[in-house]
């Protein structure tokens, strides 16, 4: 898993100087865990948070720190934990999570209280949803949408097609360059892609069509050879882009005509580098193929500092012109810079201090504050997961180290970072 985004992009971060941990977003499967909503829809801004019941308390010994939109000190943890984090935010921005079974028993009453948009963190993924081509494993994914269905959530739909977590059959009897073998590809793409929105189209208010297609390589386009997209290289071109994209659109409007509309994104990581070029794939989309895509998701898997501010509100500002909207579809904030110098060096595991916890607070009030200040063209915040002990930051870049991520501690007490961005 270390392999899958973490060594491929030491050569990008060396050349922009980033100090961040830059890897993106989704667990490869190795690990229990599992992005936004699209605030267009209107119905996944409700306060789902009303019923409490959530665990009360302090934030397991780290120090109170909260802020305003200023990033001033705040009200404590224990304080915040009374309130909805989803009500707070209710005609701003809806607020998500990334969930897996494990977040539904564990951890109901705070999903309940704080959140009113999920996303599957693994069980849309082909390989979870569709195994094999003639067998399909609903089970976790339909307790998630019952789970958000009961409680007037939303959900993202994510991911259609990724070139990681495909299982074999899809491309078994496919050869690169053969016109039927092509034929063939696209018809399994296309009944995937129908039956899966088909099954979810009540409760997905915006799909993650398209995931990571851009390449880690500043002068590539588009991920292909040892980047290591089968799509690419069966396709032989970005092409099999456009048939997601025209499959999914196509399947959303035979459920009902119209229902398209504020759906279709397009997610990425490292967002505020490779704004051009996600740009430059949406336009070749609208311009070459006449599917025009809604928005951006932008995973924001950040660092205490980078992406600093200014470069989001650049990437925001590129995307926002260019007529899309964004979606924080992923976000966490590691305490580790491994990527200080450029090259991949990872950090001694630290302990989560009470001025580490303050500090990490800023940081996510900082954040807020931008999203916050961007609510025109920001349709939702979805944090990738929901207390430290279930991230995938858990098993990469270094396992087995605790990045302290999210708003919740391992013993899913309520951090400074929740009252940080409660209090504005």
């Amino acid at each position: 898993m270390l392999a899958r985004h973490v060594r491929p992009l030491l050569s990008l971060l060396a050349a922009i100087g980033a100090s961040t941990l830059i890897s993106a977003c989704d667990t490869g499967g190795e690990t229990p865990l599992g992005p936004g909503g699209n605030a267009s829809t209107g119905g996944s801004a409700s306060a789902a948070g009303t019923s409490s019941g959530a665990s009360t308390g302090g934030s397991g010994g780290a120090a109170t720190a909260g802020a305003g939109s200023s990033g001033a000190a705040g009200s404590s943890a224990g304080a915040a934990a009374t309130d909805s984090l989803a009500a707070k935010y209710a005609g701003i921005f809806p607020i998500g999570a990334a969930v897996s079974d494990f977040h539904l028993t564990a951890l109901e009453d705070v999903l309940i209280r704080d959140f009113n948009h999920l996303t599957c963190e693994n069980a849309m993924k082909i390989a979870d949803i569709h195994p094999s081509e003639d067998t399909y494993d609903w089970a976790s994914a339909d307790r998630i949408a019952d789970f958000a269905r009961s409680h007037g959530m939303k959900l993202t739909g994510h991911t259609l097609l990724w070139h990681r977590q495909t299982p074999a059959w899809m491309f078994a009897g496919v050869t690169a360059g053969d016109a039927a073998s092509l034929e063939l590809l696209k018809s399994r793409l296309k009944l995937h892609i129908e039956t899966v929105v088909g099954r979810y189209a009540d409760v997905v208010d915006n799909w993650d069509v398209v995931n990571e297609a851009i390449s880690d390589t500043a002068d590539k386009q588009y991920r292909d050879g040892p980047e290591g997209s089968k799509w690419f290289e069966v396709f032989g071109s970005e092409e099999y882009i456009y048939w997601a994209y025209q499959f999914a659109k196509d399947a959303l409007e035979a459920k009902e005509p119209g229902s398209s509309a504020g759906k279709l994104y397009y997610n990425e990581y490292v967002a505020t580098v490779k704004a051009d070029k996600i740009l430059k794939l949406l336009a070749w989309l609208k311009d070459d193929k006449g599917i025009t895509l809604d928005g951006v998701g932008f995973q924001s898997h950040e660092n205490m500092t980078w992406p600093t501010v200014t470069d989001l509100q650049t990437a925001i500002d590129k995307v926002k012109a260019a007529g899309y909207k964004v979606k924080i579809s992923e976000l966490d904030v590691t305490v580790y810079s491994d990527y200080a110098t450029g090259p991949f060096v990872p950090q001694p595991a630290v302990t989560y201090t009470p001025e580490l916890a303050a500090r990490q607070a800023q940081r996510f009030a900082d954040l807020f504050t931008l999203y916050r200040k961007n609510k025109d063209v920001v349709t939702s915040v979805t944090f990738w997961g929901v207390s430290d002990d279930q991230t995938w930051l858990d098993n990469e870049p270094v396992p087995s180290r605790d990045d302290f991520p999210l708003l919740y501690d391992d013993l899913h007490q309520p951090k400074p970072a929740r009252a940080a961005i409660m209090n504005f």
